[in-house]
Order: structure tokens, then sequence, then C-alpha cells
């Protein structure tokens, strides 16, 4: 199927009207009848018009993966998606990554675990996207500016701990006997490794001893908010 014809399919699957749906995701009905005829081969609204039919914002943008979302329903929103029906954890799975951002705190504990044991049990929220990585995947606010100008303080990274990282790949990682996780790129150099800050403010770290990596660092993700 083409983009116009999951629509049709996403929206009789939620048995709405083209109006009914048009209204639930602020569209005109002409707009909902443009995206049907192939008059419009994509839309803005693709996200709000598949949360509003209770379908996986991939498949209905690109027809990866099945139509179905495990959790979902017609109608809901993007903080609902957070929850499952009965108020539980929503199955995450690569094609609709709703990948959990923890604290650093949170991190550290969950590296004390094997990576097939991953999971948090407090969650700050849920980031809309969808990397190619383990289901295992998390997210971590960056700290502070040591990793500029590639990653900029505030800015969200996306860490796959079923990785253990190799030379140029950025890391997160504690060093033998420092309890804190820090943000770099590890270097290999022979037989020695440095975790390398982007910020030439901050120093080379030679490490001496074994570099415990909790997981290699895949993306990042970067929201606006508009002003209020």
């Amino acid at each position: 199927m083409n983009f116009s014809e999951r629509i049709v399919t996403a929206r009789k699957s939620a048995k709405l009207t083209q109006k009914e749906l048009a209204d639930r995701v602020g569209l005109s009905q002409t707009a909902v009848h443009k995206l049907e005829c192939e008059r419009s081969k994509s839309s803005r609204r693709t996200v709000t018009i598949a949360l509003a039919c209770g379908v996986d914002p991939i498949w209905l943008e690109t027809g990866r993966g099945e139509m179905s979302l495990t959790g979902a329903r017609p109608g809901m929103t993007g903080e609902e998606l957070g929850k499952g029906v009965d108020g539980g954890e929503l199955h995450r799975t690569p094609l609709f990554a709703r990948l959990p951002l923890i604290s650093w705190d949170e991190a550290n504990r969950l590296c004390s675990e094997p990576a097939e044991s991953f999971h948090p049990t407090t969650v700050d929220a849920w980031l809309p996207i969808a990397p190619k990585t383990s289901d295992k995947s998390f997210a971590l606010r960056v700290p502070d500016d040591s990793m500029q100008p590639e990653f900029r303080e505030g800015e969200f990274i996306i860490v796959d701990p079923t990785q253990s990282g190799k030379h140029n790949q950025y890391i997160v990682a504690h060093l033998d006997g420092d309890t804190a996780l820090t943000f770099k790129q590890l270097m290999v150099v022979g037989s020695k490794k440095y975790l390398k800050p982007l910020n030439a403010r901050y120093p080379l770290v030679d490490v001496p001893d074994a570099v415990w990596v909790c997981g290699v660092v895949v993306g990042k993700y970067k929201e606006y908010l508009a002003g209020k």
C-alpha cells in the first residue's frame, strides 16, 4: 500500500469517517480527502493521524512493520502512549521507539546489571524516536558542555547497552574505582585507551585500568519547545 491507502486503511480500522478523523487531528475534511486521494503525498500530521487511528506511526509513514501498535487504541494522546491500557508499561519495539528518558543515577544502577536485564524503574519521560537499535536502549540528558559542539548540554543522547564500544565511538562508561558515569569518545591507540571530550577546554583522560562501558551512544534527540 502507498501512503494514501494506509491512511484509508487506518481510518476504516478505527471506524472513523473523514470528518471525524479531520476533527480529531485538527485538519479540514478536504485535507483528509486529499490525503486519501493521493493528492498529498505526506503530512506533517502523520503521527497525530496514527494516534487518532490507534496504529503505528512508522507503519503509516513508511509501510514498515505492522499496522497495529501493542497497547494502543484509537484516539490515544502522546502522553497516554507512555502507559498501556492497564496503566503498565507499553511494549516497546525498535519499529516504534518510545525510548525511556532516565536519570544518570538510574543509568548507573542499570550499568551494574547484564544488558539483557535492563529495565528502568524510574522513567522521566518517553522520547518519540525510532533508531535502529536494541529494545534495551534508553535516553540520557547531556549533563554539561564537555562534548560540545556535537552534543550540547540539555540535548538527549540515545544509549544502547548491548554494544561494548569501539575506537572512535561515543560511550557512557565509568572507570574502575569511579562510581560516577561519564560521557566521552573512546580512543584506542595500540594497547592504550583514552576518553576524549570534544570540547577542547576539557582534558583528555588517560585510562590506565579497565573501562566499564555502560553503552554506546547511537544517536541524539533535540527538542524544540515553543515559548509560552
